[in-house]
């Protein structure tokens, strides 16, 4: 089952009676070729845990006539209120329609997701309409620092509930992501402000040592796809080694989230198994 909102910019709606064949034929006209000529459209699906579907429609204004801001007939705000659901979050409001400039690839779009139960998502891309040329597509996540590309292949990963505002976003450019991963990962061990990660490969185990012996309090692991696996907590120690059982699970790459009592920010490290 689906959930269809039929969307269009406001500014390009207009009412005219049935005895107006011919000049609403004029308008059809009109609209399709300012469309074609000046609006480029990527169109998002959101597969919920109950089998829903949202849509979403980012467009771009190559006369750069609407903005990144919220702006009126270019903007449609979301009026539904779903236990799974996922918006464009422009100026603080959640949209369902998000019109900005011209396209640039250098630039991020953010979601806002609301879950009411921690669940399976996938965000897919729908399709694109009137690029010249065909343009890459990806989930940034925030959290893990990774970027997914969706033209081909869904982004499909376990979400937990609650509501999140500054986690996901649509991107244009990986920002040479995958080099730099494998620029990391050809170092066996990394360290990151004071924190040091290494796989054991001869025990199957991942290390994780504090060397300014503050006290590890929360290790998140999660798969490149950014799928939380497991939450490990309540070490209060510097030094452990965690035994990684299932290999298979992690298809060669692991994001490791650390925190410590001297320091609440994850640090996500991509270590070699």
């Amino acid at each position: 089952m689906t959930r269809i909102t039929h969307l269009c910019f406001i500014t390009l709606l207009f009412v005219f009676s049935k005895g107006m064949a011919k000049t609403n034929a004029k308008l059809d006209n009109s609209y399709s070729t300012y469309v074609y000529s000046n609006i480029q459209r990527v169109r998002i699906d959101f597969k919920m845990p109950d089998g829903f579907t949202r849509h979403l429609l980012l467009a771009f204004t190559k006369d750069n006539s609407a903005s990144d801001a919220y702006d009126y007939g270019y903007d449609a705000l979301n009026a539904d209120s779903f236990p799974y659901d996922l918006n464009w979050l422009v100026d603080e409001q959640r949209c369902i329609i998000q019109g900005v400039g011209a396209f640039d690839n250098t630039k991020k779009y953010p979601f806002w997701m609301f879950m009411s139960q921690s669940g399976d998502i996938e965000i897919a891309l729908n399709r694109l309409e009137y690029f010249d040329n065909p343009i890459d597509v990806f989930i940034y996540d925030a959290l893990l620092d990774t970027y997914t590309q969706i033209n081909d292949l869904n982004y499909a990963t376990n979400i937990e509930s609650g509501e999140y505002r500054d986690r996901f976003y649509i991107a244009f450019k990986g920002e040479e992501s995958e080099s730099a991963a494998k620029s990391a990962l050809s170092i066996p061990e990394t360290e990151i402000e004071n924190t040091r990660i290494s796989f054991l490969q001869n025990t199957n185990e991942l290390l994780i040592k504090s060397s300014d012996q503050s006290e590890i309090k929360k290790i998140d692991l999660y798969t490149i796809q950014g799928q939380k696996l497991i939450t490990i907590n309540g070490f209060n120690k510097s030094y452990l080694k965690i035994p990684l059982k299932n290999q298979t699970t992690f298809k060669n790459y692991l994001i490791v989230a650390v925190e410590t009592n001297l320091n609440s920010t994850s640090k996500k490290i991509i270590i070699s198994k």
